[in-house]
């Protein structure tokens, strides 16, 4: 049953709940291409868009079951890490050899995006306002402190704000203490990064098939061939993007794990209120309780 507090509340995914864009027609029959990608999330986009620049002439078909961007990509908090572990902390502790390495990606893979969003006008709000990881009780204040100080020995821009100072950045706020990442974290509009990247890869002569759920993988000579529901794709490579949702190929369905976000929009705030709040530099908060188990 839906809280009271929701009961006006949209239940459509905020990024995605606007004006249908023109969808691109499911596959009939049999096609063939270079590279398959079987998935139209961050994951299959990227792995087109990378293919066509690596290799102008390759034929990149992208098969997407429902619609571009419909499931994780267009329906996460818009945050845009850096971090490739989940967090500076979790690297460090599960990967204390290779954090060093591992943020230096990180970085470098935050500034490709960056890199190529410009290149390709993608329009998607992308504001590197970097990120305030809070505490919101004193016991959490000394692993903020020690966040600060591994962030700093690994060369990057962390500032620790105390009580008063971060309670000035956001006003009201009940923070004992934040880190301020200034530039590892940016904020973006997932559903328009989505559609920014199928629009760049359909400019370089990526072929788009939605509505088209990819049953099955079988051999084909030296390549493979995909089953759809109307139609087959022969490909000399393919790529699965299809994240959490069901893998075409049963080996690998065991090593796939859902993990859910709940994502809340308010109302458009009034210049008076969001003045109340102060955030004026947007960065993005993140508390530090851990939510895993």
């Amino acid at each position: 049953m839906r809280h009271p507090a929701l009961r006006d509340a949209a239940g459509t995914p905020f990024w995605l709940d606007r004006p249908q864009r023109p969808p691109h027609p499911p596959l009939r029959g049999a096609a063939e291409a270079d590279l398959a990608v079987v998935g139209g999330g961050f994951s299959g986009l990227w792995t087109a868009l990378l293919a066509k620049e690596r290799d102008p002439g390759l034929d990149v078909v992208v098969l997407e079951g429902r619609r571009i961007g419909w499931a994780a990509s267009g329906r996460n908090g818009g945050f845009c890490a850096g971090s490739l572990t989940h967090g500076l902390a979790n690297g460090a502790e599960r990967f204390p050899d290779e954090i060093e390495t591992l943020e230096a990606l990180g970085r470098e893979n935050l500034d490709g995006i960056e890199d190529t969003l410009q290149r390709y006008t993608i329009r998607c709000g992308f504001e590197r306002t970097g990120e305030l990881s809070v505490a919101t009780a004193p016991w959490q204040v000394p692993g903020l402190l020690e966040q600060q100080r591994l962030s700093e020995r690994l060369g990057r821009r962390a500032e620790l704000l105390d009580r008063d100072a971060i309670r000035a950045e956001v006003h009201g706020a009940t923070y004992e203490a934040a880190v301020w990442d200034r530039d590892g974290t940016a904020l973006l509009d997932p559903a328009r990064l989505a559609w920014g990247l199928a629009d760049a890869c359909a400019a370089l002569g990526v072929r788009f098939h939605e509505g088209t759920r990819v049953t099955g993988v079988s051999p084909a000579g030296a390549g493979l061939r995909l089953r759809t529901p109307d139609g087959s794709v022969t490909a000399a490579k393919v790529a699965l993007g299809t994240g959490a949702f069901r893998s075409p190929l049963r080996r690998v369905r065991p090593f796939i794990v859902p993990v859910y976000d709940y994502a809340l929009m308010t109302e458009p705030l009034t210049a008076g209120q969001l003045a109340s709040i102060g955030w004026a530099r947007r960065q993005g908060i993140a508390d530090a309780a851990n939510q895993f188990h």
